[in-house]
This record gives C-alpha cells, sequence and structure tokens, in this order.
C-alpha cells in the first residue's frame, strides 16, 4: 500500500497536477495602492466584530499582531500592513459576506504603501521607482521583500491553493497628479497579474475608487477624470463613486465612516458583477419610499440585470384586483443608468406602478456609465410581461400588461417617441425632449424626424423646462405637429435639468404620477388635472400648459 501511495504521489507531481485543494467557495480578491487602501483612519470599537467567514493573508511578518506572512487569519483590521487604520477593503469584505451564501468564504490579501506611484507596481520598472523613493518609503516597501507586486503575486499564489480569485481592488492617484498615462500603468499591472497568475480577464474585474471628492475638499479629486477613463483601457474595469464619502481635514484621506462606504460600494458592485440578488444588497429604499399608498423599493433583478425596478415593497395587495401598470423609462444623455431620476422613479412606483429603468441600479452616490438605446424600453415591456405568467415570478397575476406608458427624458424621451408605435403602448410621457428638426442630434440619440410623429397611436404628455430648456423648441414644436392623438403639454421655468432629483422628484413626479394615474389605472380624479376648459394643472403658479383632442 505505501508503495502505491508514493506512486500515485510520483504521478501526480510528475504530470504537473496540484495536490492542493482549492474550495470553489473561498472567493479571494487581491487589493493594491497606496494609503488609502492601507488603510489611514483608525478602526472604531464597532469595526472589531468580525464574521470568521472573512479572511485576511497576512502580506508580511506582523509578531505584535500574532500574524504570519502567508497564513489566513479573520479580517480583524489592520488588513493590509502591521500598523494600517480601516480601509475599503474592510466593508467590502463584510458586504459580500452579508449578502453571500452562508457556505462561500471570502479572503482579501492587500498589498499598498502609502504615498507611492502607481510605478511601484510595475512588474519591469519598479527598481528604478524604488531608487528615487522618499527614506521614509523604504522601510514600508523593504517589508514586502523590496517589491510589493512580486510579494502580491507570491501571497495569490498561494491563496489560489486555498480557493479562487474573484477580483482586484485598487485605490491609487494621488500620488500621480496629472498622469495622462496613468491608465496605460494601471493596464500594464492588470495584464501582468492576469498572466502571472493565469487568471481569465473576462472573469477578473478590477475595481477602482474614486480620490475624495471635490464636495470634501479633495486635493486631488481633479485626477478622479483619468480614473474615469479606466474602462476604455481595462474591459473588465469599474470604477467606485466616492461621491458622499467623508474626508479628513487633510485632503486627501477618508475618515472612518468615509472608507465604510467607500467599501460597501466596492462589495456592492462585486455582488452585482457575481450576479447576486440579496435583500439589503442590490435592493434600496429611495428616500421613504416615497410619498404613495405603497413604499416603493429600487432594485435589480437577476433576470433583468440590465434594468433597474421600482416597485411597491409589499406585492401582497396586488392581483386580480388590484395590478399594477407597466412604466419603462429612459433616461437623459441616453445613459444606462437612473442614478439622476431615482428619487422620481421611486415616487412614481409608490403610487402603484411596476417602473422598469434603463439600466443597472446604481449604488449609492455612483453615477453609472456607457451608453443606452431605445431597443432596452423594449426588453423591459418583454420581462413585465413575462414576469406576469410566470408561476415561479413574485410578479405572477399581479401585472396589468393591458396597461404600458413609456417615458423618458432628454434623449431618454427620444427613445420614448422611437418605441411610442408599439401597439402594446398604452400612453407616452416625453419630458424635456422632442424630435430635432433634421433628425440630427447627438451620436447616439435615435435619428427620428418630423414624419415619425404621425405612428404615435396613444395619448402623449410632453413635460418641458420652459424656454431656458434646451428641449423646448423641439417639444412645442412636436406639440404643434400632432394633431391626431390626444396630446397634453406642461411648461415649468426649471431648464433642462427639471426636477428629477428634487425631493420625491419634486413638480415632474407630481404631474407624471398625475397622468398616470389617470391613463393607466382610469383615476378620473386624477385626470381633472389635464381636462376640461380650466384644467387644474393650468390653475398652478407654476405652471403653463396647453391641449389637444382632450376632454
Amino acid at each position: 500500500m505505501n508503495k502505491f501511495k508514493l506512486l500515485v504521489l510520483t504521478m501526480l507531481l510528475l504530470s504537473g497536477l496540484s495536490v492542493f485543494s482549492q474550495n470553489p467557495d473561498f472567493h479571494i480578491y487581491l487589493c493594491f495602492g497606496q494609503s488609502n487602501m492601507a488603510g489611514a483612519a483608525r478602526a472604531e470599537a464597532q469595526d472589531s466584530i468580525v464574521d470568521a467567514r472573512f479572511q485576511m493573508m497576512g502580506a508580511m511578518d506582523c509578531p505584535d499582531k500574532g500574524r504570519e506572512m502567508g497564513s489566513w487569519y479573520t479580517a480583524t483590521p489592520p488588513l493590509c500592513d502591521c500598523n494600517a487604520g480601516i480601509s475599503p477593503a474592510d466593508y467590502f469584505g463584510r458586504t459580500l459576506i452579508e449578502n453571500l451564501p452562508s457556505n462561500v468564504k471570502v479572503g482579501v490579501i492587500n498589498v499598498s504603501v502609502g504615498g507611492c506611484r502607481i510605478e511601484l507596481f510595475d512588474k519591469e520598472n519598479y527598481q528604478s521607482y524604488v531608487e528615487t523613493a522618499p527614506d521614509w518609503m523604504l522601510g514600508w516597501i523593504k517589508n514586502y521583500g523590496g517589491n510589493p507586486y512580486g510579494r502580491l503575486v507570491e501571497m495569490a499564489k498561494l491563496a489560489q491553493k486555498d480557493g479562487v480569485i474573484k477580483g482586484i481592488l485598487m485605490h491609487q492617484g494621488e500620488s500621480n497628479p496629472n498622469d495622462s498615462l496613468w491608465t496605460q500603468k494601471v493596464k500594464a499591472i492588470y495584464d501582468n497579474l492576469m498572466i502571472d497568475l493565469k487568471l481569465d480577464p473576462t472573469k477578473t474585474p478590477l475595481l477602482a475608487g474614486e480620490l475624495l471628492s471635490a464636495e470634501f475638499d479633495g486635493k486631488c479629486a481633479g485626477f478622479n477624470q483619468f480614473i474615469a477613463q479606466l474602462p476604455a483601457a481595462i474591459t473588465n474595469s469599474h470604477v467606485i463613486s466616492s461621491e458622499g464619502c467623508p474626508g479628513k481635514p487633510d485632503g486627501l484621506h477618508f475618515t472612518a465612516e468615509g472608507y465604510r462606504i467607500l467599501g460597501k460600494r466596492y462589495g456592492e458592485k462585486m455582488l452585482s458583477l457575481l450576479g447576486e440578488n440579496q435583500a439589503g444588497l442590490i435592493q434600496r429604499v429611495v428616500e421613504d419610499g416615497g410619498t404613495g399608498a405603497y413604499k416603493a423599493i429600487m432594485y435589480t433583478d437577476n433576470s433583468l440585470p440590465t434594468h433597474t425596478v421600482f416597485r411597491p415593497d409589499d406585492l401582497s395587495v396586488f392581483g386580480k384586483k388590484n395590478q399594477l401598470p407597466i412604466i419603462v423609462w429612459g433616461n437623459g444623455a441616453c445613459a444606462n443608468s437612473p442614478w439622476e431620476h431615482v428619487n422620481f422613479l421611486s415616487e412614481v412606483a409608490s403610487h402603484g406602478f411596476l417602473t422598469i429603468a434603463i439600466g443597472p441600479m446604481p449604488q449609492e452616490g455612483e453615477r453609472g456609465a456607457g451608453r443606452s438605446t431605445s431597443s432596452q424600453l423594449t426588453d423591459a415591456i418583454d420581462w413585465a410581461i413575462a414576469q406576469n405568467s410566470d408561476e415561479s415570478s413574485i410578479f405572477f397575476g399581479k401585472i396589468d400588461i393591458s396597461k404600458i406608458a413609456v417615458s423618458g427624458m432628454s434623449c431618454g424621451g427620444l427613445q420614448t417617441l422611437e418605441v411610442a408605435p408599439d401597439p402594446r403602448v398604452t400612453t407616452a410621457v416625453v419630458c424635456n425632449s422632442g424630435i430635432i428638426g433634421d433628425g440630427g442630434g447627438m451620436p447616439g440619440m435615435p435619428g427620428l424626424t418630423k414624419d415619425h410623429l404621425a405612428k404615435l397611436h396613444s395619448p402623449i404628455l410632453y413635460l418641458l423646462g420652459g424656454e431656458s430648456d434646451i428641449a423646448y423648441k423641439n417639444g412645442m414644436d412636436d406639440y404643434k405637429r400632432i394633431n391626431h392623438v390626444p396630446v397634453f403639454v406642461a411648461n415649468m421655468d426649471v431648464g433642462h435639468g427639471g426636477t428629477y432629483r428634487q425631493p420625491h422628484g419634486g413638480e415632474f413626479a407630481k404631474v407624471a404620477t398625475a397622468w398616470y394615474k389617470w391613463q393607466l389605472k382610469g383615476d378620473m380624479k386624477a385626470g381633472k388635472l389635464f381636462t376640461g376648459n380650466s384644467p387644474e394643472l393650468s390653475q398652478s403658479s407654476v405652471w403653463t400648459v396647453d391641449k389637444k383632442n382632450l376632454p
């Protein structure tokens, strides 16, 4: 028997196979950067309670902490060196653990050096940077064997014997001011990690956090313009917003609370990339859930990850006698994120509507990125109809598929007009928008011409921002040309931005909600805002209105 075991072991070694057992449920993340990734705020009492499923691997020996390089420990801060504070990695891991299945563990390896330029992690040329590094940094670098990139790879290879590397976190840039080549330098580091660790770039995202924002007097906030360019250089990279993350008076570092918020955003983004849909993660209450009778939530559904859903939280009150009409929404600037409109959309949903916006759910403070297309409005309609007939769906039998509104703002308004001829559409709401006379406009906008208006077949509402709205002339011209369907136009002197970001979406949400109630729910009281010789909205001091083909 002993000879047989020896033979098997010899065969394994000769064939290059590993005798280590890699656990696919142990998710590992590599972290690197400078002081904000290391952690520059003192951990507080609330940070000391950590789930044992969240682990950290020491990247250097820390005798005072009882930690040895290359070993796993419960991820009690510091997660970087022996004396760092709380960092984004702390609440990144905690957020994952709170929302992933209980059989999944999360491990982080954090190799960061305060004050360093990105060149310190250049696999080929780091030595030339070390030669010019300030004296106070040399000890830090020495603790990583004189080569932080090499130490990160060394630890990562050890970790791969235990689990699977799922992603990379980075926070760096303060020491590379105005460096237009920074994104390419980061790409070189990322590419080297993919090669050295035999990782698949399509399955290994890079999450890069913004520097302290201008709202907290961030001295390097201007560098965020370079960080925003990372997705153009690295396809599978994602920018984590620092908006709303408090900073220290030094204008460089976050406070402990700032790190908690930022770390949670890293975690939420990673969870969305993993496709997890857990309550409390990819679900959020906007403001107070709206002023309607049904408090609303915002979330991403696994079966429609390209969109954001706004709906009443309690669906038990909906059924055959009280169904949810469908509202689909296109965003301004053809953006693939409803971040500007979440107050508005949540408010509408709180009045008993299933509201679906183009783009994945924005994390708190995140602006989102990418461009959208009109077809995503149709995708949302198709999805809602399918959900209503799916016995496994929470929406089964609860959606009124005969009542559908297509809506949008600015470029999203043009997308709305493009989709409005769909025979399933009951009504359309066009906000701060209108067809450009010659069909021109910004790249990516639907190239509609005025003859498209003849294809409309249902009542339509135009909400415009008055003469200072850049879409005012286009929208008013649409109104003048539409004579074959009911049309109502309302102007409020607020410009192109509308009131979407005001509490509960402001006046635009009030008027749009009344229109939806009338058109999709038959609420005649709400309809009085738009009907009669003197519509109630015409009596408002802030709105000017006009109508055609309406009672």
